[in-house]
């Protein structure tokens, strides 16, 4: 599903175009593979989401090969880092060496694993909790962002419309995604919006208890 048309979209990627050769190569592997990456208007959202609360720790909730994690080290300057999590050793492997080749080593860190999981075990306080697991565990990371972020710090989530399919949910994955957006809008520590760019994502800010 366009979330809108075509033309507009075009126009949008014009705009968010970056020229950078490390970023163009993820881009076309994640092509290669069909493999979903954000993109970048999304990556573009998430660096200045994360320099407006002037992070310094993000910590990523599924990371792929590190394509978000490049725009929030841009973000997070030289004294900042961020926690990749993820499940394959091959695409850990794969963001190491991408982000080393931008320039960031020694600035983030990469753990393999189910990111939830890994969450469970951390302490805060962290800037900026980015989750993009698999949908149907949505749910359980809102209480882990909630534990983890400061006050002031954002819970920013992928695929929150999820290809459309939230206006016909049928499937596990969907209800997750659904189950998530209903929390994050009843919730009275967080104030939400949903951007409706590429296939959606919230930012929610954590308000003081």
């Amino acid at each position: 599903m366009n979330l809108v048309h075509p033309e507009i979209d075009a126009y949008l990627a014009r705009l968010a175009a970056h020229g950078d050769p490390v970023l163009a190569d993820m881009e076309k592997l994640g092509d290669e593979r069909d493999f979903p990456i954000v993109g970048p208007q999304v990556g573009r959202l998430l660096e200045v989401a994360a320099r407006s609360c002037g992070a310094r720790r993000v910590l990523e909730l599924g990371s792929g090969f590190g394509y978000s994690a490049f725009w929030f080290l841009r973000a997070v300057g030289p004294e900042g880092t961020v926690l990749l999590t993820e499940g394959s050793d091959e695409r850990a492997r794969e963001a190491e060496e991408f982000l080393t080749r931008g320039g960031f080593a020694g600035r983030f860190r990469i753990e393999v694993g189910d990111g939830l999981d890994i969450a469970a075990a951390l302490t805060g306080p962290f800037d900026v909790v980015f989750c993009d697991v698999d949908k149907h565990d949505y749910p359980r990371a809102l209480p882990l962002a909630r534990q983890l972020l400061r006050t002031g710090g954002l819970f920013i989530t992928d695929n929150m419309l999820w290809d459309g399919k939230v206006l016909a949910p049928d499937d596990r994955q969907t209800r997750g995604v659904l189950e998530l957006t209903r929390e994050l809008y009843a919730a009275t520590d967080f104030v939400t919006t949903l951007v409706p760019i590429r296939d959606g994502l919230t930012v929610a800010l954590k308000l003081a208890p």
